[in-house]
């Protein structure tokens, strides 16, 4: 029996949902129906009934072409000597940093006077701060309690010498302070000493008693640095890992002391916040909300979107919730405020929206190569695309027209399959209405990565992580 011929759609690819695809008179002539049928059924996934020939189709390869979109390398987007610990922005560490003066040089060129500046996945809250110190009104979206808590701190200016005052206070309550019941939670002992979690807990019991919300806050984002800093977790992992039992015997950090230090650093960072913008009426939103879904921002209310999404399925890569999830414990969060890197981007696979995947081509063809080494793994970076994938709607929602989309991403490789990420999202950007203007290449010297992960979640199995990253600019034409 010969095969079917399909002719190509007259609109080569669209944004869709399985229930479209069900009902669309020109499902049998789809291109980018046929194709995801190949792929679903060698990932064992039957979404669509249909009577399409699946199996004369063959390999998408000849859909792979070079972009024709301007791309550059440029090295003085690098800041590879520069001083990236300005104002509250060294507060806390957190997890592949957005460094300020990449923020702050993409807010200066694109934003016009009394703009709005949004970035929806704020993480700690670098962009925020940059359009706060030039007096941009700012929205910031996330899901990470710990996240939106860093984010308000750091862009809240406080007086410093009230901190000062608090500090000593804390620090003398905790002195006299006699045994205070631990919290609580799963694995606490593994995690945390006896003497380690007694003092932790007083910390806590003595923050608790503050009055005021925003020294309050300003502690607890010292305490949860405390927290990390006196767990038995090796340092510099974003994943819970245990330090060896060799080294944990003779750890025995005083969490006072750490305390007391970073409290003082961070009351120094903020004093330079107080004195140059306390009478800054400049309006900072945190909003805990998921920019997968329509989020409580006006329509066509932001001018300009500053952002670096996650790298991709959080469980191999940047695990933001495993780093958060001590701190989120000590500060009492539990339940699904936890489960961040499930929630997160890709944390599940969406199966009733895989067809949104296959809105760009080069995502098509990287999937394509990876589920024939690993099907597992591509349905992994398929569930990352596709949430990414509605932000873009909604962010078609909230941008003006005319308005800026500048996304900072990083093609990391997948089973020895790169993902062209910055291609991926300019193709998503122009499905929902925004032009490409220019990618540009940059270095990666200081942001806060990994220099080595873990692909596979094996004990001795490591991969090189990014050492560039893409800035993808678009404007918003409809």
């Amino acid at each position: 029996m010969s095969a079917k011929v399909y002719a190509e759609t007259k609109q080569a690819c669209c944004i869709v949902t399985l229930e479209n695809c069900t009902t669309c008179s020109d499902k049998n002539h789809c291109f980018v129906l046929r194709e995801q049928l190949a792929f679903y059924n060698r990932l064992g996934i039957s979404q669509i009934e249909d009577d399409i020939d699946a199996d004369s189709l063959a390999s998408i390869k000849y859909l792979w072409q070079d972009s024709t979109r301007a791309k550059k390398y440029d090295p003085s987007w690098n800041y590879a000597e520069d001083n990236t610990r300005a104002y509250t922005h060294p507060i806390h560490p957190y997890p592949a940093m957005m460094i300020p003066q990449v923020a702050g040089r993409l807010i200066d060129m694109y934003a016009k006077p009394k703009a709005v500046v949004l970035d929806p996945f704020c993480g700690s809250g670098s962009v925020l701060l940059e359009a706060f110190i030039r007096g941009y009104d700012s929205y910031g979206i996330d899901i990470n309690p710990l996240s939106l808590l860093i984010s308000r701190v750091k862009t809240t200016p406080i007086n410093y010498k009230q901190l000062q005052n608090k500090l000593k206070s804390i620090l003398e309550t905790v002195s006299a302070t006699k045994k205070i019941s631990n919290p609580d939670f799963f694995n606490i002992d593994y995690w945390f000493k006896p003497q380690v979690a007694s003092k932790l807990a007083s910390l806590k019991a003595a923050i608790g008693l503050i009055r005021d919300k925003k020294i309050r806050n300003f502690l607890k984002v010292i305490f949860s640095f405390t927290v990390r800093s006196s767990s038995n977790t090796r340092n510099g992992e974003f994943k819970l890992y245990r330090i060896d039992d060799e080294k944990l015997l003779n750890f025995n950090p005083d969490v006072i002391d750490l305390f007391k230090a970073r409290a003082e650093q961070n009351i120094e960072a903020m004093s330079e916040l107080w004195e140059q913008f306390k009478g800054n009426e400049t309006q900072v939103n945190i909003l805990n909300e998921d920019a997968r879904y329509r989020t409580s921002i006006k329509d066509a209310l932001v001018d300009i979107v500053v952002t670096s999404p996650p790298y991709g399925d959080s469980k191999t890569t940047v695990a933001y919730g495993q780093f958060s999830r001590l701190s989120l414990q000590w500060l009492g969060f539990n339940g699904h405020l936890l489960d961040i890197d499930n929630r997160s981007l890709g944390g599940r696979l969406d199966s009733d929206n895989l067809p949104m995947g296959y809105s760009s081509l080069n995502l098509r063809y990287a999937i394509d190569l990876i589920s024939r080494v690993d099907k597992k793994r591509a349905r992994d970076v398929m569930a990352f695309y596709i949430d990414l994938n509605k932000c873009f709607i909604e962010l078609n929602r909230v941008v003006k027209k005319g308005g800026f989309l500048c996304m900072v991403v990083g093609n990391r490789t997948v089973k020895g399959i790169q993902l062209p990420t910055d291609e991926i999202v300019a193709d998503f950007g122009e499905l929902a209405g925004f032009r490409h203007i220019e990618t540009i290449i940059r270095k990666i010297p200081n942001k806060r990565m990994p220099s080595k992960n873990s692909p596979t979640n094996k004990a001795g199995e490591l991969g090189a992580t990014m050492t560039e990253e893409y800035i993808v600019t678009m404007e918003k034409t409809r």
